[in-house]
């Protein structure tokens, strides 16, 4: 939960979008072949096998290294996720191996295997970084153009320049609008779980209210209605005394009745934890969130419930932003005296831990209240955090 910038430049899709870009670019790495194969199938004297065989050994090594940076760049990251560094090496690799396609097999239509290249681009770096690398490539290849063939060298390398940046641009776009997405996902988990957390912060102020009306004007009338009977009873013989009994009875039995429905209203000022638990987590796209929890799990103080949530939030901000993970397991535990929060995730986790803000802030308003945070990690295991929020004691 350490920050991670590589995070900034990623793209999460949803599956099917996912697999269907993975599909065309490979596609579009297939078919870019074609016109050489049938070049160098026809047209056997121009091309040695030497070269050739080079030639399918670069095309290979494109579309393999184009297979890993696509996974990695466009969906979440488990656990055998690899580094920014390493993927910028991958599109190197296939910059370098396009560039050396044309240089063995000069043909203009192999260069558009490098509209994947500015693809990949726009999700890896900055822009201004991603343009001038398409801008270099771009050069490279009218250079190596320029001393294998002396025709149609503008037309290739500016249609080149100019898919790429078309590919550049719409790879940016996504991106953007992948990252308001999350982000507008985790709002209105935030926004359903505080709305929640509201209802029941009104309904338990209107039962308050309710059952202070209750004591304050039945209870008090029926007291004094009870001492007027006491009185009546003492002053009167005969018949009416005994319906002056009878009216007493009932009237402290009225007034018992009172009460106990004022003690009932005024006791049922738990939160409902759950329902604002399952509101924040619901609706987003990723990671796969499994809670485990009771059904009848609340807690008394409003405050507490608040943390308790955010603390929940938290967890899943973190795991969505440096984890990687796939699959996020939460299990809420009612103790003697707090509720604890056990959460792990199939994330690729870190050796060396370093809170951040968020992390850092909730431990402090934990400790506030008496509570703890504990935060454990491993590489290649995941994180697994552990949050105690007490069900008693002063609040500073």
């Amino acid at each position: 939960m350490c920050s991670d910038r590589y995070n900034r430049y990623a793209m999460h899709l949803l599956p099917l979008h996912r697999w269907l870009l993975l599909t065309v670019g490979l596609l579009t790495w297939l078919v870019a072949s074609v016109p050489t194969l049938w070049d160098v199938c026809n047209r056997p004297p121009r091309t040695s096998a030497f070269r050739f065989g080079f030639w399918i050994a670069a095309f290979f090594v494109f579309g393999i290294c184009f297979w890993f940076t696509f996974v990695a760049t466009s969906g979440p990251r488990g656990r055998h996720a690899w580094s920014r560094a390493f993927h910028l090496k991958l599109i190197v690799m296939q910059t370098v191996a396009a560039l050396l396609m044309v240089y063995l097999v000069p043909c203009y239509s192999i260069g558009i295997i490098l509209v994947l290249v500015a693809w990949q681009l726009a999700l890896l770096l900055p822009r201004r970084i991603a343009i001038g690398w398409i801008l270099i490539q771009t050069a490279l290849l009218a250079a190596i153009l320029s001393t294998r063939s002396t025709g149609l060298i503008l037309f290739a390398t500016s249609t080149s320049l100019a898919f790429q940046m078309f590919a550049f641009i719409t790879a940016s776009v996504a991106r953007s609008e992948s990252r308001a997405r999350r982000e507008l996902a985790r709002a209105n988990a935030e926004l359903r779980a505080t709305q929640e957390l509201l209802a029941e912060s009104s309904r338990i102020s209107e039962r308050a209210r309710i059952s202070g009306e209750l004591h304050d004007v039945l209870g008090h009338n029926l007291t004094a209605l009870n001492i007027h009977l006491e009185v009546a009873r003492h002053l009167t013989e005969g018949k009416a005394l005994e319906h002056v009994s009878k009216s007493q009875s009932l009237a402290m039995i009225l007034l018992r009745d009172v009460r106990e429905v004022v003690d009932a209203v005024r006791g049922d000022t738990d939160m409902d934890v759950r329902r604002a638990v399952e509101a924040l987590i619901e609706g987003l796209p990723y990671p796969s969130i499994h809670l485990e929890m009771p059904n009848d799990l609340r807690i008394e103080d409003s405050v507490r419930a608040q943390m308790l949530l955010r603390c929940i939030q938290e967890i899943v901000t973190n795991t969505l932003k440096h984890s990687g993970a796939k699959n996020l397991w939460f299990e809420l535990v009612r103790t003697d005296n707090g509720i604890e929060v056990l959460a792990t995730d199939d994330g690729r986790g870190t050796k060396s831990l370093r809170p951040g803000h968020g992390l850092t802030g909730m431990r402090q308003r934990l400790e506030e209240i008496g509570g703890r945070l504990r935060i454990a990690s491993q590489p290649q295991q995941g994180f697994a955090v552990s949050a105690w929020v007490p069900s008693k004691g002063n609040i500073s």
